[in-house]
């Protein structure tokens, strides 16, 4: 059995019930989340849910019949990873990668559903954040659609940069290319507008956020619509029943 304050290092977990909480520890693991580390590809089983800790930032990528893959939202502490699975789903429509490496924990997914079916304030939590997920979601494919490589790109680090604690992020141009859903030159380029500009330094491998106020300035509306929202979810989150 874990110390409960590793669990409650996730938001989701930190604003349940301790009760509840105390049902779903014994189902429960801590686990080390490394870089690059793929919790689901496509259309795996879903046998567990993520909850990611502080500093620990996923993706979610989806995917073409070309095997073209570009992110479609992305998840921090606030969030989960492989809740589908109590929705009716068995496997999963995304690939799941860790962006920013970390700590998280995991809970199977028999537990969750028997603790999603009481109704409570676990099934409130995480249909909170599927819906936070898909605003997220709908709005990255009008950026995607509307917003230059440059625009998306930095709404992109802003996101991340909402979920940790520093402004240095590892970012291979592979992660980069499929994050923008461009190739490594079309991506390595929109990073090199954003470098010559002041507001980020790369090197290929790790990206630092140099200029914060002025990276804001650069990311398209888009940022603002999925932060207002996230927003809303974890004054929720904060409201202790």
């Amino acid at each position: 059995m874990h110390d409960k304050s590793e669990l409650r290092e996730n938001q989701l977990l930190a604003a349940l019930p301790e009760e509840a909480l105390e049902r779903l520890q014994p189902s429960m693991e801590c686990i080390v989340l490394p870089p690059g580390e793929i919790l689901y590809d496509f259309e795996d089983e879903l046998t567990h849910i993520y909850f990611p800790n502080r500093n620990t930032v996923v993706s979610f990528l989806g995917t073409t019949d070309e095997h073209d893959n570009v992110e479609v939202g992305l998840c921090g502490n606030e969030g989960a990873v492989g809740f589908a699975g109590l929705f009716g789903a068995e496997t999963t429509a995304h690939q799941n990668l860790v962006q920013v490496p970390g700590t998280g924990s995991r809970l199977t997914m028999a537990a969750a559903r028997d603790e999603f079916r009481r109704c409570g304030r676990f099934q409130e939590l995480l249909m909170k954040f599927a819906h936070s997920l898909f605003i997220q979601a709908s709005q990255t494919a009008v950026c995607n659609r509307l917003h230059s490589d440059e625009e998306r790109l930095a709404r992109w680090l802003l996101l991340s940069n909402d979920r940790v604690e520093f402004h240095q992020l590892p970012l291979p141009r592979e992660l980069l290319a499929k994050l923008l859903g461009r190739s490594r030159a079309a991506a390595s380029l929109a990073a090199g507008v954003l470098e010559r500009a002041g507001l980020i330094s790369y090197n290929g491998a790790e990206l630092i956020i140099v200029d914060r106020e002025k990276l804001e300035s650069a990311a398209c509306s888009c940022y603002w619509v999925v932060r207002r929202q996230a927003a809303k979810v974890l004054r929720d989150l904060k409201v202790r029943p």
